[in-house]
């Protein structure tokens, strides 16, 4: 797995291959962020297959779902290591997307079966997460908690940049947004994209122990195998240092401020989800569709800045400021965004603004959230612990996005219709993602004056 280097490792040989996994995992993040275009190839899909909005939002929804099953390869990346969950990306990504690259070839067959095409991009999704852990995880484990929010804030700007250079493509290199080749074609570029990338993340991706830390393993190994008398192998050894690392799993589901936290992350991320899934749909029900092309590229792009710049600012100001604090600013953007497109969404200038306070939501709750997790809940079990949070958000958003989906389609004055006009068609499903970002909010405080109260408002470890 890579876990322990060989006893030839050097100081110069653990900096060199950190770095290079940064870069691999940076790469990796990029090619994960490809999850989030689906708002620009929806229409495809929509004209070639004749589906609702319902039917479209619980496709985007499944793909959702898909990234929120990450306890499943977070699972497999704590007890087996990054190769094995690289390789999960290989298999599952390559087949979900050559799946979908077919559909187009089958269109009859297809438009009486919307649900199918959603369990293609549940496997997308799933497929995805695999390759996302290994990123993310690997690269915490490796660099010192010092540099954690950077670290962190620099994976997610290659994951928030990378849908805008992927709306670039299908937009100005592929050809006609709205065609069926187009998505075809587009399909086949992430089964390429996610093949290549994780083989080249099952090379050079490992968790390389810093050589202080490898004397330490190497006597607590010494003293395992001295115990057992000679009975147990090396491996068995490594195997037992393991298991004594992370939290229990029963021992988290007893900490209170862990189900704050993860609702907080859940209902925020939802707000996210929807506006991003729905802001096609909801430009093009206000006549602004001519501007689709510009307008996607505002979250993403938006996005990288802000995981950037907010990774060295929290990590500067970690002992002053407590990253749960920047949490909760994350939230509030997410409230102002909703409300602006709840009440001003007739004016495209208003769109643009409320698009941006996404873009500082998204940025500021997918690069502090897992940095926090991992802090305040055992960097050992990040993978189980953000998969979970992940997953419950797939869940609410699944909740959020349908209901989206129906609004949209009740407001249409002929039920016969691909698409809806006006701002009711958005206003109620906008509504639903307005809540989740009040809820979110409140949570924030909650736990935040908790914690304040039990001294605890730092960056140091929940007990």
């Amino acid at each position: 797995m890579g876990l322990f280097p060989d006893q030839n490792s050097s100081a110069s040989h653990f900096h060199r291959m950190k770095w290079i996994g940064l870069v691999v995992g940076c790469l990796a993040k990029f090619v994960t962020g490809s999850l989030f275009v689906f708002n620009v190839y929806e229409d495809a899909i929509k004209n070639t297959f004749n589906y609702t909005e319902t039917e479209l939002q619980l496709q985007s929804s499944l793909l959702n779902i898909g990234l929120g099953f990450g306890f499943i390869p977070g699972k497999i990346y704590d007890n087996f290591g990054p190769q094995w969950a690289s390789l999960g990306g290989v298999v599952v990504s390559v087949l979900a997307y050559t799946l979908l690259w077919s559909t187009p070839k089958y269109v009859s067959f297809y438009q009486n079966k919307s649900w199918l095409m959603a369990i293609y991009f549940f496997l997308s999704g799933l497929g995805s997460v695999f390759t996302y852990m290994v990123a993310l995880n690997t690269n915490v484990i490796n660099f010192d908690e010092k540099h954690r929010g950077k670290i962190v804030g620099l994976l997610n700007a290659f994951f928030a940049g990378s849908p805008s250079i992927f709306a670039v493509i299908y937009y100005h290199v592929i050809g006609d947004p709205t065609s069926t080749e187009s998505f075809s074609t587009m399909m086949l570029l992430f089964a390429i994209a996610f093949g290549i990338t994780d083989v080249i993340c099952m090379v050079f991706l490992r968790i390389y122990t810093k050589p202080t830390d490898l004397l330490e393993q190497r006597e607590m190994r010494s003293n395992v195998s001295s115990e057992h008398e000679g009975s147990t192998t090396c491996c068995e050894s490594m195997n037992t240092v393991k298991r004594e690392e992370g939290t229990p799993l029963r021992d988290l589901l007893r900490n209170a401020d862990y189900y704050i936290f993860t609702l907080m992350v859940t209902f925020a991320s939802t707000v996210g989800l929807v506006y991003v899934v729905a802001l096609t749909q909801t430009t093009n029900a206000m006549n602004f569709s001519s501007h689709n092309p510009e307008v996607v590229l505002i979250v993403p792009i938006t996005n990288a800045l802000i995981s950037v710049s907010i990774g060295v600012f929290s990590d500067y100001y970690r002992e002053r400021l407590p990253r749960l604090t920047i949490l909760i600013v994350g939230c509030l953007a997410f409230v102002v965004c909703q409300v602006l497109i709840v009440l001003l969404a007739d004016g495209y200038t208003w769109i643009v603004i409320a698009t941006v306070f996404c873009g500082i939501g998204v940025g500021l709750i997918w690069s502090i959230a897992p940095t926090i997790m991992s802090e305040y809940f055992d960097v050992a079990n990040l993978g189980r612990n953000w998969g979970i949070a992940l997953f419950l958000g797939s869940l609410v958003g699944l909740g959020a996005q349908e209901s989206f989906g129906a609004f949209y389609d009740a407001a249409k004055k002929d039920p016969s219709d691909i698409n809806c006009y006006g701002i009711e068609c958005i206003r109620k499903g906008h509504m639903v993602a307005l809540a989740s970002g009040i809820l979110a909010t409140i949570l924030g405080i909650v736990l935040f004056f908790k914690r304040r109260n039990s001294g605890q408002n730092r960056f140091e470890r929940f007990e």
